[in-house]
């Protein structure tokens, strides 16, 4: 033994001990996807809507509705009231919600439940917040992406129906 009291098992404890200090404090976290902005290209992505049907977000879609909150999914969905459910189709529009911030149980027993009820058209869910992590939101505005073959071509944020059809007829 060592006049430290350390055997060399005790020296090897310390070393590994050391060792993964080192490693756990130089070990990256992951980082936070970038936002997407003019010039970006959107990732293909498949989506679940209130009725569990899959969406495709791909290179036929020209404008993504994006509500990160309440507050920019009233304004979509006063927008959706008003036009109608064929809106998004002609628009070749897709409406996303993401709804991990909130609840899992509020949002199965509650919130999904009543979008089935009140809504006739797809509202795409992202429910763990991953694929919608990169989309840049404004507090209570909806963000509209218009899209290029999944290239962004302008980012939008709009407050009101009238600023959302603003936003789908500027097309950049």
């Amino acid at each position: 033994m060592s006049s430290h009291g350390r055997g060399p098992l005790g020296r090897r404890v310390a070393i590994l001990a050391a060792v993964a200090v080192l490693t756990s404090s130089c070990a990256s976290t992951p980082e936070a996807p970038k936002p997407y902005k003019v010039g970006s290209v959107i990732a293909p992505a498949t989506l679940l809507d209130q009725n569990e049907k899959p969406h495709r977000i791909d290179q036929s879609v020209r404008i993504i509705f994006f509500a990160r909150e309440m507050e920019g999914g009233k304004v979509i969905r006063a927008l959706l009231d008003e036009e109608g459910p064929e809106y998004l189709v002609k628009q070749r529009a897709v409406y996303v919600a993401d709804i991990s911030d909130m609840p899992t149980l509020i949002a199965n027993m509650v919130a999904i439940p009543k979008m089935r009820e009140e809504r006739p058209y797809p509202t795409l869910l992202d429910r763990d917040g991953k694929i919608t992590a990169p989309y840049p939101a404004e507090e209570g505005r909806v963000t509209v992406l218009v899209l290029d073959r999944l290239r962004v071509k302008a980012i939008h944020y709009r407050g009101s129906t009238g600023g959302l059809r603003d936003a789908v007829t500027r097309k950049r």
